[in-house]
């Protein structure tokens, strides 16, 4: 079945457009209602626009680090210039912002967790921490905290973490995109968007209080392993992502479906097998199932968490993006359930009808997987109960990855021209 007519040339406009929302169009507050659609209508349009172009395939590029290509050269010398802007801005932030859970909370919450990690307290990390608001409970998942475990080791500041990891995922994409390919250059200028927003702008906020680099960057090695179709690492990707937000959770039953329809037993076995090694791993040898316990109560502790913050700081809501100002603060509730039960099924729905339409039409179905993947983070992030910024930041570098790698399969045509 032949793509739809131009469907390939919204998929560039449309990430660009995804960026624009995530970045400085929030300076625009009486859009805030507009930009929430429009965001969540990108992401969908990404998604179509991937499923219709060519199959992700494995790159050669291990000699693509050799120094012989002069657009290397440019490449190892843009990384150094970016890694030297991005310790320049972490440097203010850090002198202005320093880290204080009257600020912002989460991060000196895992500061602690770590602490006490490393003094080998492992039963008592999730203990309740007395230093902060006289005895909070700690929540993050395993691998949402241990890599701060790294920095906390070495005694300095955890926030290093993330710029190492945002240094690593501009590495990733620079390295997997071509500025002579068509279409390169927008998706670079929307990627140099994002980054800047990131650590220049003070209202992103995600660098100097969260932990969300963590998570990008495991959502960012989720979709290099769909591209290389290696079963073990998609298996212990989707386990990382799991484990630190799991935004994906409803995608998994779609991807388990995905591989029993084509009868990839092999693949399939090796997927739960790291899933259920991470697991055994990350959570249950060190922490015990009391963990698990308590963090299947955390979704319906969300409900009053909602209506405390809708009290308290409601421009989280209309200012940000989001459905949830929509729902207003009288529909918490049955915007908790859409939640819930648009992510577990539209995913499902959505890949038995794509392999449906692929047994009927012969609709390509190789980059479903990835497809259904961006859907689902729309889905999740569109009706998030409290809609942070920095949490949509997520899915724009899966957008990011993806569209470099569909501009890795575009051919060159100013090089056949030559």
């Amino acid at each position: 079945m032949r793509p739809p007519k131009h469907i390939s040339n919204l998929l560039i406009p449309a990430f660009l457009l995804e960026t624009l929302c995530v970045t400085y169009a929030l300076y625009l507050p009486s859009a805030a209602g507009w930009l929430s659609v429009l965001h969540t209508c990108c992401g969908v349009v990404i998604a179509v626009a991937l499923l219709w172009t060519k199959p992700f395939t494995v790159a050669h590029n291990i000699q693509n680090f050799s120094f012989a290509s002069t657009l290397n050269h440019y490449r190892w010398l843009l990384m150094g210039i970016v890694l030297m802007v991005m310790i320049h801005f972490f440097r203010q932030l850090k002198a202005e912002i320093p880290l204080d859970y009257r600020d912002a909370d989460m991060l000196p919450i895992i500061k602690i967790m770590c602490e006490r990690f490393l003094a080998g307290a492992w039963g008592h990390v999730y203990d309740p921490i007395q230093e902060i608001w006289g005895g909070t409970h700690p929540i993050y998942l395993p691998a949402m905290w241990l890599p701060f475990v790294v920095p906390q080791w070495l005694h300095i500041d955890i926030r290093w973490l993330t710029v190492l990891l945002f240094f690593i995922i501009f590495c990733l994409f620079i390295w997997k995109i071509n500025p002579a390919r068509k279409g390169a250059l927008p998706v670079i200028a929307g990627a140099f968007l994002l980054f800047w927003w990131l650590f220049a702008d003070s209202r992103a906020g995600l660098i100097p209080y969260t932990e969300e680099a963590v998570v990008i960057f495991f959502y960012v090695l989720l979709v290099m392993a769909l591209h290389r179709q290696n079963a073990w690492l998609i298996g212990f990707a989707v386990s990382l992502c799991v484990l630190s937000r799991y935004a994906l959770i409803g995608w998994i039953p779609a991807l388990l479906w995905y591989f029993i329809y084509r009868k990839d037993w092999k693949s399939l076995i090796r997927i739960i097998a790291a899933g259920m090694i991470s697991f055994v791993g990350l959570v249950l040898l060190p922490f015990g199932w009391e963990i698990i316990r308590s963090l299947i109560a955390l979704p319906v502790a969300y409900i009053d968490f909602t209506r405390r913050v809708w009290h308290d700081s409601p421009h989280h809501f209309l200012q940000n993006l989001g459905w949830a100002k929509f729902f207003g603060a009288q529909r918490i509730v049955q915007m908790h359930y859409l939640l819930v039960t648009l992510s577990f099924t539209v995913p499902l729905l959505c890949m038995m009808v794509g392999l449906e339409l692929n047994k009927r039409f012969s609709i390509p179905i190789q980059n479903l997987p990835f497809v259904i993947l961006k859907i689902t983070l729309v889905i999740f992030y569109s009706f998030i109960d409290v809609p942070y910024l920095y949490l949509f930041y997520t899915s724009s570098f899966v957008s990011l990855m993806g569209v470099a790698y569909f501009i890795m399969q575009e051919k060159d045509k100013q090089a056949h021209a030559a």
